[in-house]
């Protein structure tokens, strides 16, 4: 619960109040309870000091107005700063013209000048570029050729985006079509202390080949059949 005020206190605070204000009649109300605080360790209540400072003839400031830093325009400035039209510079008609002059120059002496570099080279000389409408309209007539805005034709290298965009994918998906191109059953035959490795697309014809082996006289515990299978592991590439 917050203390009650003590009005012997609070009477000797507005009694000090009085006395600042019959030493320094300009003081303010703000300074005045700054000392109060200063010389007896606590504030006087807004409303106490007020009365005080009102009864011992302080002068009160009920101004208001914008804010420390507001840019907020008032009076007749204001009003007549938003009613008047924005100004902006107007063509030099004779500036114009020696600009497009300069332009038929460049394209006669050079016809296969980009409009592009034709806006800088006035600009170069000039000082200031010509308008987009004008340059134009005097490069066209010089006998310039303007090209279609657009990317260039060739400009990106095809790649082809089924086999991935990184590098690394492109290399397994080579890889792998590599591996699917092979053929997928094999033949070993041993015979005269030599190894004879045969592949073949399809299962018939390995059959087909193993039978011819076996009846030129090849045993059969030399003769080896198997079927390409793929990897059971990650192999990293």
């Amino acid at each position: 619960m917050a203390k009650k005020r003590s009005q012997e206190n609070t009477k000797a605070k507005q009694d000090y109040v009085a006395v600042l204000l019959k030493e320094d009649g300009s003081i303010t109300m703000n300074e005045a309870g700054k000392k109060v605080r200063q010389k007896f360790g606590t504030q006087l209540a807004y409303d106490k000091l007020r009365e005080a400072f009102s009864k011992a003839g302080g002068k009160i400031d009920t101004r208001r107005g914008p804010k420390k830093g507001s840019k907020r325009k008032t009076g007749k400035k204001a009003s007549s700063a938003r009613k008047t039209p924005r100004k902006y510079g107007t063509r030099s008609p004779e500036a114009t013209r020696k600009k497009q002059e300069f332009v038929a120059e460049l394209v006669n002496g050079s016809p296969d000048i980009t409009m592009n570099e034709a806006g800088k080279r006035v600009r170069t000389r000039f000082g200031t570029q010509l308008a987009f409408d004008k340059l134009k309209e005097a490069f066209k007539k010089a006998g310039g050729k303007v090209g279609k805005p657009g990317r260039r034709k060739g400009s990106r290298k095809h790649v082809d985006r089924r086999m991935g965009r990184r590098e690394s994918d492109q290399r397994a998906a080579r890889i792998n079509a590599t591996l699917k191109g092979m053929p997928r059953h094999v033949v070993i035959v041993h015979a005269g202390g030599a190894v004879d490795t045969s592949e073949f697309s399809t299962r018939d014809q390995a059959v087909t080949f193993a039978r011819a082996q076996v009846h030129s006289g090849v045993s059969v515990s030399d003769i080896a059949y198997y079927t390409r299978q793929p990897l059971e592991i990650s192999v990293g590439i």
